[in-house]
């Protein structure tokens, strides 16, 4: 496989319900969405000699956020593609800025991925991963959750009911929101909106039992088995696994109603990443010491 560098130009749809995923008062483009765009455009071109898995990713980063503006329509981007190997290559979507005084473009990236063509076994539920546990359990509403602790708009509200916190993890019904009609890839890897209800939880959970708003930064792994289906209900289990430097990692087992094994991504790393301006509301914490 050739290992030269390859710059793709990309011009990526802004879908309306884009504009209820907010960080700090700003529309940022969805990272579930990016590694949407990046398999979608593997699963155009020929890159592989081997068939292609497009729900194996790893070495995922989230480096910078993708600000949108109001009404923004499209995004002008870049695909930076280096083989690795015959199974494995390595994409990452960028976007050119003005430097303030424009004197100079740069480029900066916004999420990078390696994916690989290769099909692995569905593994084994173990009991940690199928039951809650049986440790004292918080209970925090989806109003409270979209209003307080995770501010997004209606779209991105996949949490249903309540989120179930302990210490050894998070437990959560998450929805799949419905996807833009007109979404080219949004069967490419499944409904995203799972995985994101997912990093909700991560977050509520960071913010109760480590006093941080966490959001995530990248992962190790995502294996997809059985892709989400938008309007269809799953159940996510957020296991915390370390913290070190500031950064909580996280494993996360998403399953349907009927207990199969849809996707699981291992070392999710969250970290606070508003440079300690966002503080969890006292409420959060109560019983911790």
């Amino acid at each position: 496989m050739d290992s030269s560098f390859t710059q793709v130009p990309l011009t990526i749809a802004v879908y309306p319900h884009f504009m209820d995923h907010c960080f700090a008062g700003k529309v940022v483009f969805p990272a579930v969405e990016a590694l949407k765009v990046l398999a979608g455009l593997i699963g155009e071109r020929d890159f592989f000699t081997s068939a292609f898995a497009p729900g194996h990713m790893a070495d995922a980063r989230f480096n910078k956020f993708l600000v949108l503006e109001p009404g923004q329509e499209t995004i002008e981007a870049l695909c930076n593609i280096r083989p690795i190997d015959d199974t494995r290559i390595s994409l990452s979507l960028a976007t050119r800025f003005s430097t303030k005084n424009g004197a100079m473009t740069r480029i900066r990236e916004h999420c990078t991925a390696t994916f690989y063509a290769k099909t692995e076994p569905v593994p084994n539920l173990s009991p940690v991963h199928v039951h809650e546990c049986e440790e004292p359990v918080f209970k925090v509403a989806t109003d409270s959750i979209y209003r307080e602790l995770v501010p997004f708009g209606p779209a991105f509200h996949s949490i249903k009911d309540e989120l179930r916190l302990a210490r050894s993890g998070a437990y959560a019904t998450l929805k799949a929101m419905p996807d833009d009609p007109d979404d080219p890839f949004k069967t490419m890897l499944g409904s995203g909106f799972p995985l994101d209800g997912a990093f909700h939880a991560g977050c509520v959970w960071s913010q109760r039992f480590f006093g941080v708003v966490a959001f995530p930064v990248g992962f190790d792994k995502r294996i997809i088995y059985k892709p989400t289906v938008e309007h269809q209900d799953y159940t996510a289990r957020v296991i915390p696994q370390y913290q070190t430097h500031g950064t909580l990692g996280f494993d996360i087992w998403i399953t349907d109603n009927q207990g199969d094994l849809c996707e699981t991504v291992s070392g999710a790393m969250m970290r606070d990443v508003s440079g300690g301006t966002l503080t969890p509301p006292a409420w959060i914490r109560e019983g911790i010491h």
